[in-house]
């Protein structure tokens, strides 16, 4: 899952760039947003991003068992601190992701 989030990312920066440059494929990345906003790309966005809020909520859920498990012994374990450093990255990826894309329809 975290591969999919920064390649996602990638492909932000990546769009960032060309349209930060006047180039000829700037020209090309404007048309291509556009196409894409007139057809079902609206309707694809809100798809994705419902199922980026979906996995969103189940990582927060798996990060409060973490922290419930955690506060019957008192202290959190090795794994459970790199379980929920994982989630938390993922969190956040997802949580930029859904906020960009809910705000772009």
């Amino acid at each position: 899952m975290i591969q999919l989030l920064f390649s996602l990312l990638s492909a932000e920066v990546g769009m960032v760039v060309v349209l930060l440059f006047k180039t000829p494929l700037r020209k090309l990345a404007i048309l291509g947003l556009d196409r894409l906003k007139r057809g079902r790309g609206p309707v694809m966005v809100k798809t994705v991003a419902g199922t980026v809020l979906v996995v969103l909520a189940s990582s927060v859920y798996s990060m409060v068992k973490i922290r419930d498990r955690s506060t019957e012994t008192g202290f959190l374990t090795p794994t459970d601190q790199v379980l929920m450093s994982q989630n938390l990255l993922e969190a956040s990826l997802m949580g930029i992701f859904w906020n960009q894309s809910a705000l772009s329809t």
